[in-house]
């Protein structure tokens, strides 16, 4: 594969500076050999460029701290309240953690699956560090693995699959004056709670791309279980999204997107949830979520509570 040694893709390295509080590194097992998998180079601008020619890791360590747990909850309309008056960090936090370096650092990369398996609760205000495996089964198809952890113990694994198009447009060209800023400044506002600059997201080579970012749509179902289940749901074990042809939802509508969920029979053991992510008639993507009514979550003044994390 990719024997004629052109990069698979680049990785602008300025947008680094765009992750305010963490740290992101690259890690090459073919570094000194004759064929490294990663080289520096430089953009026709005179900007300096992480180039890819085969697999390797990228390593993402970061903490969050309570505040932006909260404020996180509350944007993607999460009533659990483990995340405000207990000390775990909502689990569509971590997911969101693994999706959006992809989206900033690799613009090309259009993401088909994710699938997300929990095995622990992640708690503030500790280090999480992120590692991200890249194999590309051709030129154009990537597999990553992603295995989270804190405190050495292993938070969350996550498999991604997608294509690298360097020829897609993401986003459909929608004007400025189309755009509903209530909804834009929470997407601004979901960027902060990450500590991410919201502009390495929006301004793309060329032009300004106003629709929701699929690290912020992957962070939605979770609140609507909660919500829907009353409360009543336990540990939210494994979340599995089909975003497709990744067709991107526009930041135009008052109402934004939305979760519809229809759940299977009712089980004591595991209850299966399907997941559907739409805005106004259009269904954009599908998803699944598993969900164990009996796992406990204890928070730091040793009372039990029992919602969907």
């Amino acid at each position: 594969m990719n024997k004629n040694r052109q990069p698979l893709f680049s990785v602008p390295l300025s947008k680094l500076e765009d992750f305010l509080q963490d740290s992101i590194y690259f890690r090459d097992a073919r570094a000194y050999t004759r064929l490294p998998s990663l080289r520096f180079g430089e953009t026709s601008n005179g900007e300096e460029e992480l180039r890819v020619f085969n697999k390797f890791l990228m390593h993402h360590d970061y903490v969050i701290k309570k505040s932006s747990g909260e404020r996180f909850a509350e944007i993607t309309n999460d009533k659990n309240e483990i995340h405000r008056f207990g000390n775990v960090v909502p689990g569509a936090m971590t997911v969101s953690k693994i999706i959006i370096p992809l989206e900033i650092l690799i613009p090309e990369l259009e993401i088909h699956n994710v699938s997300i398996k929990f095995t622990n609760s992640s708690i503030y205000d500790e280090k999480t560090k992120d590692v991200f495996t890249f194999r590309f089964i051709s030129s154009e198809y990537v597999q990553i693995e992603v295995n989270t952890f804190q405190s050495q113990k292993t938070i969350a694994k996550t498999n991604i699959t997608g294509r690298i198009n360097p020829a897609r447009e993401k986003a459909a060209k929608i004007k400025e004056e189309d755009v509903n800023e209530t909804k834009l400044n929470t997407v601004r506002e979901y960027f902060d709670t990450l500590a991410i600059e919201s502009e390495a997201y929006i301004q793309k080579e060329g032009y300004r791309d106003y629709t929701y970012p699929l690290s912020y749509i992957a962070a939605l179902p979770s609140g609507e279980i909660v919500k829907q289940m009353e409360g009543d749901g336990g540990m939210l074990n494994i979340l599995k999204l089909n975003f497709g042809n990744v067709k991107m939802i526009p930041i135009t509508d008052e109402k934004g997107p939305e979760v519809k969920l229809e759940r299977t029979r009712e089980r004591t053991t595991f209850n299966k949830i399907i997941t559907e992510i739409v805005n106004g008639l259009v269904t954009y993507y599908r998803g699944l979520a598993i969900v164990n009514p009996v796992a406990k979550f204890r928070n730091p003044v040793n009372s039990v509570i029992s919602p969907v994390k």
